[in-house]
């Protein structure tokens, strides 16, 4: 505990060197700035501002000198603030800020936080913000270990490390509004219409054939009511050629769905277009195409999209083919799709069996801009 009963007791009457023997020194402890080698802790450094005369004629005469009380960061990365202390008995001032803020700002330093404490106060400045806008955290003494977390949350070696790092898109933008990478957060695609065909060695015996499939047509019809297949995430972004490319991970229509998908490997799906930008006209969107071939093994016990789970009696070739049709929206990416599924199985004494399923409807992908 920093703010123990006898610091409570003495706070105010505390002098600079007070503050930080009793809880400046403590806190820096507690944020993980002792014993590592990974971060550094300095003391009073000596800091020159040499810009401050220019136009004069003696540059080299009595430069202004600062000394910051605390510097501490990460060795060999990105992260880092100054913290200054003041006797108890001074309220903390704008010119305080300011005198801190050079210090952060300062050329040698670039810290990218500084801290403000008299003892009774403690405050976390942004140094990019200036020094006209509120602190980040802003914390008295009687609260100060009760809301330690906020401290820690943005001083801490680990959370300090995360927060400042920096990483540069030099890549082509995807689109307006978007760099060249962006993560899908959700989605979902909803079905509106659909059909099947039925082939044996390759001709079409649909209408005679039909009948024989009533439990699939059953199927398709309360699938159409209950159809939402829902994305979990996903990415879009441009490869190393800067070809604009989706990667979709699905969560499934149904529960039985969902594992039926997960078991053939179509839980996963990548698709591409040859456009350079994503469209922001419904009236062109861009098209996305994804092309993919499974074999679901014999024995396999494959969820169909409602009811038990059944093992499949032959091996089953699936293809599948699905093109989307989208635009930019907002934080949004709507539009339409059109699947083609393939299911192809050899009968013993019959041949080849085709069934080639043609699913429909819209789509929309939420976007973390």
């Amino acid at each position: 505990m920093i703010a123990t009963k006898q610091v409570l007791e003495e706070v105010c009457g505390y002098n600079e060197a007070e503050v930080r023997f009793h809880i400046l020194d403590p806190l820096l402890r507690k944020l993980g700035y002792a014993g590592s080698e990974d971060i550094y802790l300095k003391l009073e450094e000596k800091l020159e501002y040499p810009y401050y005369y220019i136009g004069r004629k003696n540059p080299k005469k009595d430069l202004p000198i600062g000394f910051p009380d605390y510097r501490a960061g990460l060795k060999g990365a990105r992260g880092s603030f100054v913290v200054e202390a003041k006797a108890a008995k001074i309220a903390i001032s704008p010119r305080d800020v300011e005198q801190a803020h050079s210090y952060a700002a300062h050329a040698e330093i670039g810290a990218n936080y500084f801290v403000l404490s008299n003892g009774l106060e403690t405050l976390v400045f942004e140094t990019l913000s200036g020094t006209r806008h509120a602190p980040i955290v802003h914390l008295k003494i009687d609260e100060l270990d009760q809301r330690f977390h906020e401290l820690e949350n943005i001083l801490s070696p680990a959370n300090l490390g995360r927060h400042c790092k920096v990483t540069y898109d030099l890549k082509l933008k995807l689109g307006d509004g978007l760099g060249s990478a962006v993560e899908i957060r959700s989605g979902e695609y909803q079905m509106a219409d659909w059909d099947f065909r039925i082939y044996v060695n390759d001709v079409d015996l649909t209408v005679q054939l039909k009948p024989n499939f009533a439990q699939l047509d059953q199927q398709l019809e309360m699938l159409q009511q209950n159809f939402e297949l829902r994305v979990g995430e996903g990415t879009v972004a441009r490869d190393a050629d800067g070809r604009i490319k989706a990667f979709v991970k699905f969560t499934g229509a149904t529960k039985n769905n969902e594992e039926s998908m997960r078991l053939i490997g179509m839980d996963r799906m990548g698709f591409s277009t040859n456009e350079k930008f994503l469209s922001r006209d419904p009236d062109a969107p861009s098209v996305f195409e994804c092309s993919s071939e499974y074999m679901v093994a014999k024995g396999t016990k494959l969820p169909p999209m409602f009811g038990a789970a059944v093992p499949i009696d032959l091996d089953v070739a699936v293809d599948v083919y699905v093109k989307t049709r989208m635009f930019l929206e907002g934080d949004q990416v709507k539009g339409d799709y059109l699947a083609l599924a393939d299911y192809s199985i050899d009968l013993p004494g019959v041949g080849r069996l085709r069934l080639e399923l043609d699913l429909g409807g819209t789509a929309n992908l939420r976007l973390m801009v």
